[in-house]
């Protein structure tokens, strides 16, 4: 098994072809995870995410993303949704682009976080087959493993 870790960056300007998606990953009281869609591209493929957090996920969600003013205080440590992708034989840390966005009181009172990064993976597998470890324990999402078959890639696919 190669290791790698795919950065954060934007897809190829070409538009990509859906090939998945949603899949619901995590659904209790707190928390809801889903791959909620999969963008082939001749050069590899885009994984959309959204992730949902109530109550006291949430806080501890908004606590761990916080910007963080000072870089030399110790106690001003982060997490976020680490997201491991395994494609055939690699397999790696896939960085998030637009890591989250603003979180909004929920019903009642009750605090939501929200958070829709994607994920640029720059190989697609030739097994058609991708399997996803998805989780964040300062929040209580323990890791969560999915493999999800995707079938060839269709951007790929000569045109008649």
């Amino acid at each position: 098994m190669r290791k790698r870790r795919w950065p954060a960056a934007p897809p190829p300007a070409t538009e990509g072809v859906a090939v998945h998606g949603p899949v619901e990953l995590v659904t209790s009281r707190d928390l809801s995870l889903r791959l909620s869609e999969v963008v082939a591209h001749p050069t590899g493929m885009l994984l959309h995410i959204e992730l949902t957090a109530r109550g006291r996920s949430a806080d501890l969600a908004r606590h761990e993303t916080r910007p963080l003013d000072d870089p030399d205080d110790p106690s001003a440590r982060w997490s976020y949704l680490a997201v491991n992708v395994r494609v055939d034989d690699v397999e790696g840390v896939a960085d998030p682009r637009h890591p989250h966005s603003p979180s909004v009181p929920g019903a009642e009172g009750a605090s939501e976080y929200h958070s829709a990064p994607h994920y640029w993976i720059s190989d697609y597998p030739e097994s058609g087959t991708i399997t996803l470890t998805v989780g964040w324990k300062a929040i209580g999402l323990l890791p969560r493993t999915r493999t999800i078959t995707l079938g060839p890639n269709p951007s790929l696919r000569p045109t008649r």
